[in-house]
């Protein structure tokens, strides 16, 4: 994220040093991109009435990369998933299973986007059988490392009398002088595209997107993380990297190498620094087979609107779309809001900054509390003021009002599963930059599973009653007037409504429980009788 003046949260002379060289080079005009297509099956579904799709609330996955599967997915898939791949495979046979138990409800484009994660799930299935199978008559040949041999015999091969002739040095030098239409000759998978899933909060797009990685087999290669930690796993690699002589490309070769499917969540670019990389970075992956299936609450020419330089980022849009089928989830039901809100971690009245000291006193069950110091993964500290053996606390100023990072934010949920947050205010044009990085903690928070103990000067629905879209302005000239600190800023005041229904989430018992299992499973019983017997969790002494 920027701050206020627009510079990188990396720094500014990380910024001078690791982007200047990875402005777009220059490339052959391309074809124009294909136009995004829809299915007769699609078509049809959205036809058709009724269907039979849905979900209710279900608790986002960790940010944790995962080679083959990806192991925080909600408690429906743990306790269901892999049984529903008796009767089928993909994520469509986790969804009718899902469905047909009550746990997820009904909505018919819920259902379009399965079908299109279905449809990519047989993609990938073919071109995995494409790429194991030999043409007929062609010999089984491995890599062998050698930089002008294509390939060589297995052993196997070396054995029989009647083996082929082996590929050898000057093989490897005639196959390059090899004329075009003999390249031709061999049949090529069709290029698989991904999906990029957009829509506002609460519509189900990581839950689904959950669901494939969920069903993918470990042959797909999946790695499933936040775009927050992607990023900042790709500047940590670019130091790594520093003295190669394209350090980015060498980061997106390492990361080709290890991943096919890049299941990519919440994709929203604020940072420059980010901006100015993302383009030459998915392009070098893309080039090298790399699929990508993302979920953002902005359609792809929105990405980064109003940002610093971003005509460099505008090229990763066109390909984006080029690449992904771009599918907007438009849909009105904020599934998160439908969850049992409780209110016993967020204190709001003239005793709030009174009753959350207590209630983190209570919550470190008797362990020592001190300052402690954590450890960022760029090398740098954060202070914490506060801290038992599992929670952490803050005053607001003290983790918003100065120039910390999601960096920070992920060291501090690495180390503790609870953060208690004295003092929000209600944002405005004075706490600009505050917003900005509350936006960023809500997130980490919430994709890292973290309890929040809050006090607030109000609601979370009136936090960000003061922020403005340029198109709310333009519609009701008078509202600036009416609001104290008004700011009119679209980036925000499109931002702030993921925030406020992740705070509404984070205070539900289900929370709690999706909380309990990650972090405090000696709660989870506790808290499941609890839901079980209507009763609030903080009658369970969970808060």
């Amino acid at each position: 994220m920027t701050t206020a003046a627009g510079l990188s949260i990396y720094g500014e002379d990380y910024l001078a040093k690791y982007t200047s060289a990875f402005a777009p080079q220059p490339a052959p005009a391309e074809a124009a991109p294909p136009q995004p297509f829809v299915s007769q099956q699609q078509q049809q579904l959205l036809r058709t009435q009724p269907l039979h799709p849905g979900q209710q609330a279900a608790q986002k996955a960790a940010t944790n990369s995962s080679a083959a599967s990806h192991s925080g997915s909600s408690a429906f898939l743990q306790q269901q998933g892999r049984a529903a791949l008796v009767t089928g495979s993909g994520p469509m046979a986790l969804y009718q299973t899902g469905r047909e138990s009550g746990h997820f409800r009904s909505d018919p484009r819920q259902r379009l986007t399965v079908t299109m994660l279905q449809e990519l799930y047989s993609d990938l299935t073919r071109e995995m059988a494409h790429a194991s199978t030999p043409l007929p008559g062609t010999p089984h040949l491995k890599r062998s490392g050698l930089t002008m041999t294509s390939s060589i015999a297995t052993e196997e091969m070396m054995t029989q009398p009647s083996a082929p002739p082996q590929h050898t040095w000057w093989g490897g030098i005639c196959d390059l002088l090899a004329p075009a239409d003999r390249a031709a000759a061999v049949p090529m998978a069709p290029p698989t595209h991904g999906l990029y899933m957009y829509g506002g909060v609460g519509t189900g797009k990581t839950m689904l997107m959950d669901l494939f990685v969920e069903s993918a087999p470990s042959s797909f290669k999946v790695t499933r993380t936040h775009f927050h930690d992607f990023m900042l796993s790709v500047h940590s690699k670019l130091r790594t990297y520093s003295k190669h002589p394209d350090p980015l490309l060498k980061v997106a070769d390492s990361i080709a190498a290890e991943t096919h499917v890049l299941a990519l969540d919440e994709l929203f670019v604020t940072d420059v620094a980010d901006a100015a990389i993302v383009n030459r970075l998915f392009t070098r992956l893309w080039e090298s087979g790399l699929v990508l299936v993302a979920t953002s609450n902005r359609p792809p020419d929105e990405l980064y609107k109003g940002g610093l330089q971003r005509h460099l980022f505008l090229p990763f849009i066109e390909k984006l779309k080029t690449h992904c089928q771009a599918h907007d989830m438009a849909s009105t039901t904020d599934y998160r809001k439908l969850a049992h809100t409780q209110r016993g971690l967020y204190f709001v009245g003239p005793e709030r900054d009174t009753i959350l000291p207590e209630s983190f006193v209570a919550l470190a069950h008797g362990s020592p509390i001190a300052p402690a110091e954590v450890e960022v993964m760029m090398g740098r500290h954060i202070h914490v003021p506060l801290a038992s053996e599992t929670s952490c606390m803050f005053d607001f100023q003290e983790l918003c009002g100065k120039p910390v990072s999601a960096a920070d934010y992920i060291a501090l949920v690495s180390r503790f599963h609870t953060l208690a947050l004295k003092g929000l205010p209600a944002f405005g044009a004075s706490t600009k930059s505050e917003a900005y990085r509350f936006v960023t903690l809500i997130d980490v928070l919430y994709e890292h599973k973290i309890r929040l103990l809050a006090s607030a000067v109000c609601a979370p629905v009136q936090l960000f009653e003061s922020i403005l879209s340029q198109s709310q302005v333009a519609a009701n000239p008078g509202l600036m007037a009416s609001l104290p600190d008004p700011l009119v800023d679209d980036n925000l005041a499109f931002s702030k409504d993921r925030t406020i229904s992740r705070l509404i989430e984070m205070q539900s018992m289900e929370h709690m429980i999706t909380h309990a299992r990650a972090h405090a499973p000696e709660l989870l019983l506790a808290l499941l009788e609890a839901q079980a017997k209507g009763l609030d969790f903080s009658e369970v002494g969970y808060a």
